[in-house]
C-alpha cells in the first residue's frame, strides 16, 4: 500500500492525474525520462514506417488500386493500436506531440517531459520515414505525389475529434478503451479525410518520406497550423465538457 501511495503522490507532484490507471498516461511517471522518451521515439518511428509504406502500396501494386487504397488507409491506425497497447504503460503511448502538449496545457505533464517527448516523437518520425524509403527502395523524385491541397477544415475537424476521443477515453478511467477508440477514429478519418495527417510529428517526418506520404516544406506549413488549431478547439471542449483533470 505504501508503494501505491508513493506512486500516486509522485504522479500528483508531476502534475499528472492520480487515482487509477488510465489510457495515455504512463503507469509509473517516476520511471527515468530517458526510458519514457525512448519509447516515444521508437513507437513514433514504427508508426511513421507503416504510414509511409502503406501510402506507397497503391503505387507498388496499381492493378488492385481500390484494395490497396483501403489497405493504405487502415495500415497506420492498425499499427497505432498495437503500439499504444505495447508501449502505453511506459510512456502513455502518445506518438503525437498534440497529445503531449494538451496534457502540458492541462498541467498534467511537466515542461521538461513535454519537450523530451516532442523531440523523441519528431526524431522517431523522421527516422521511420527514411527507413521505409530505404527498405522499399522508394525514390522521392519519382514517386512523390504533386503537392496536396487538403481541405483545411477536414484536417481541423479530424484532429479535434482525435484529441476529444483520446482525452475522453483517458477520463473514463478504462485503460483498455483508448487504443481501440483511437484506431477506430483514425480509420474513419483516413477514409473520409484521406489527406489529413492529424499529427505534427508525422507531418514533419513526411519531409523525409518518399512515395505518396511525402510532403514538401510548403505542405508541412499547410498541415501543421490546421492541426494545432484543431487541438486548441479540442482543448476548449475538454476543459468545458470533460473537465480539466481526471475525475473532475
Amino acid at each position: 500500500m505504501s508503494s501505491v501511495r508513493q506512486s500516486m503522490s509522485s504522479a500528483t507532484a508531476l502534475g499528472q492525474p492520480a487515482g487509477g490507471i488510465t489510457c495515455f498516461y504512463e503507469v509509473n511517471p517516476t520511471l527515468p525520462l530517458i526510458r519514457r522518451g525512448t519509447v516515444e521515439a521508437v513507437g513514433t518511428l514504427l508508426l511513421m514506417f507503416i504510414v509511409t509504406a502503406g501510402a506507397a502500396l497503391p503505387s507498388i501494386q496499381p492493378p488492385a488500386r481500390v484494395t490497396w487504397d483501403l489497405a493504405a488507409a487502415l495500415a497506420g491506425p492498425a499499427a497505432l493500436v498495437g503500439l499504444v497497447v505495447a508501449f502505453g504503460a511506459v510512456s502513455g503511448g502518445h506518438f503525437n506531440p498534440l497529445i503531449t502538449i494538451l496534457q502540458w496545457l492541462l498541467r498534467e505533464r511537466t515542461s521538461v517531459c513535454t519537450l523530451t517527448y516532442i523531440g523523441a516523437q519528431t526524431a522517431g518520425a523522421v527516422t521511420g520515414a527514411w527507413l521505409a524509403g530505404e527498405v522499399f527502395g522508394l525514390k522521392r523524385s519519382v514517386l512523390v505525389a504533386a503537392e496536396r491541397s487538403p481541405w483545411v477544415a477536414g484536417e481541423i475537424i479530424a484532429t479535434a475529434g482525435l484529441m476529444v476521443v483520446i482525452f475522453g477515453c483517458a477520463r473514463s478511467g478504462r485503460v483498455e478503451t483508448g487504443p481501440f477508440a483511437v484506431g477506430t477514429w483514425l480509420s474513419a478519418t483516413a477514409i473520409a479525410v484521406p489527406n489529413a495527417y492529424v499529427n505534427p510529428a508525422l507531418t514533419v517526418g513526411a519531409l523525409a518520406a518518399a512515395g505518396p506520404a511525402a510532403l514538401s516544406g510548403a505542405g508541412v506549413l499547410h498541415h501543421v497550423p490546421s492541426q494545432f488549431l484543431g487541438a486548441l478547439l479540442a482543448f476548449g471542449v475538454i476543459r468545458t465538457i470533460l473537465g480539466s483533470r481526471l475525475g473532475r
